[in-house]
């Protein structure tokens, strides 16, 4: 008995220690971005990007000739943080979204957080042009 309940006691740790798995397409939220092109437009600071985000966690964007690079990660919630990683930046802003399901070709607003302006975003369908 007592050995017993040792083993079942290692099987419960080795259930709980393994790496929790990626969500399915159903569960993904950020599903509709992969493959998409999410436009963003900050008219009062004059900003405009296409970003093209990927499932494993980067995003790039094009600017004059070169390309913006970041990364991306689920919060415990299931949102999402996004922050610039190339350039490298001191203590780059992370802009994080609660969770959400959005759709391709659906448009939403949000508040820059460090400006307070508008940030009009969209996906496109399929990868634009840079």
């Amino acid at each position: 008995m007592k050995n017993a309940l040792i083993q079942l006691a290692a099987a419960a740790a080795t259930i709980t220690a393994a790496p929790a798995l990626p969500p399915t397409a159903a569960e993904d939220l950020m599903a509709a971005f992969y493959g998409n092109t999410l436009t963003i437009a900050v008219p009062d600071g004059y900003f405009y990007a296409s970003r093209y985000i990927d499932p494993d966690g980067t995003w790039r964007e094009a600017r004059g000739d070169d390309w913006v690079r970041g990364a991306w990660e689920r919060t415990p919630d299931g949102g999402t943080c996004h922050w610039q990683t190339e350039p490298a930046i001191h203590n780059a802003t992370r802009f994080c979204y609660p969770p959400k399901r959005y759709e391709v070709g659906q448009a939403w607003t949000t508040t820059d957080p460090n400006t307070g302006n508008l940030v009009y975003q969209k996906i496109e369908p399929g990868r634009r042009p840079r």
